[in-house]
């Protein structure tokens, strides 16, 4: 019977203290509450994490962000920006990794300095060292509508490029991140055709890539050969065509994609695009 009432008495104090350490973990709203932001750059992505402060009727430049001093572009923790594949800002190569965005408003001139720094793990501007700055660069801030919470936003989005921009109370900045997305792709569809046991699809991508992009196009003619030699079919055999035409054999071009055609006829479901095929066809015949 006493061991039944201390065994009572202590699952009564487990209890307790797991309804402690329950209510202890409770979470209330930020007053700069978290926000994420991501890009795909062709096939890098960059991805920033801040926190959003408000205007709330505050004077901002000068005053809750001073002049002449770090910021960290945000609220709370450090700004970070991260990085997927190595990038390109002001003319610097900056490798693949993350890093805190911090910037400073000069008094003067009221330009901007745009800081990335090698030290992700920050609060705020506690810890920041200057000697670890990957970059420091300048750029020219803008006026327009008021914006009451900061806002980082990508604009401007090319297959290599988009400018991050910074917007907060009547005023933004921003720059320009650059990649080299032809030059990554390639890369990867070397590794991956430099494997075993490939499939006509792989190398069938890879070609279909050049050409559409008119990148390597030596190589592109390669991989379609590849793919042919792995399974001929609709698919590869219409992009040969199109290679021949991007050679100005017009000859080969119209007997392949004649070819590729009945191909498609035959199968079960005909591909889609057959239509746009046949008028390549028309458009070949006449040159």
């Amino acid at each position: 019977m006493l061991k039944a009432i201390k065994l009572v008495f202590f699952l009564l104090v487990i209890s307790s203290f797991l309804a402690q350490s329950s209510f202890a973990q409770m979470y209330y709203p930020r007053v700069s509450p978290g926000a994420k932001v991501s890009q795909m750059i062709g096939i890098t992505e960059v991805t920033v994490n801040y926190h959003r402060p408000g205007v709330k009727g505050r004077l901002i430049w000068g005053e809750l962000v001073p002049f002449d001093e770090i910021w960290r572009t945000g609220a709370n923790e450090a700004t970070t920006i991260q990085f997927s594949n190595d990038v390109t800002i002001a003319d610097t190569k900056i490798p693949a990794g993350k890093y805190s965005l911090f910037t400073i408003i000069d008094d003067s001139k009221f330009d901007v300095t745009i800081i990335i720094n090698k030290n992700p793990n920050l609060w705020g501007t506690s810890g920041y060292k200057q000697e670890e700055d990957l970059i420091r660069f300048g750029v020219k801030p803008e006026h327009g509508e008021h914006q009451e919470w900061l806002k980082i936003s990508f604009e401007n989005l090319k297959k290599n490029s988009a400018d991050l921009r910074i917007h907060w109370e009547n005023f933004s900045f921003g720059f320009t991140i650059t990649v080299d997305t032809d030059n990554l792709v390639l890369e990867g569809a070397r590794k991956e055709l430099a494997q075993k046991d490939l499939t006509w699809r792989e190398p069938y991508r890879a070609a279909n890539y050049c050409l559409e992009n008119e990148v390597s196009l030596e190589e592109g003619k390669t991989w379609i050969d590849q793919s042919l030699a792995k399974e001929k079919n609709y698919w590869n055999t219409s992009l040969k065509a199109k290679y021949f035409a991007q050679e100005g054999k017009y000859k080969d071009a119209l007997k392949t994609m004649n070819e590729a055609l009945a191909i498609g006829q035959k199968m079960d479901n005909p591909p889609y695009n057959m239509k746009d095929m046949e008028n390549l066809i028309n458009e070949w015949s006449e040159k």
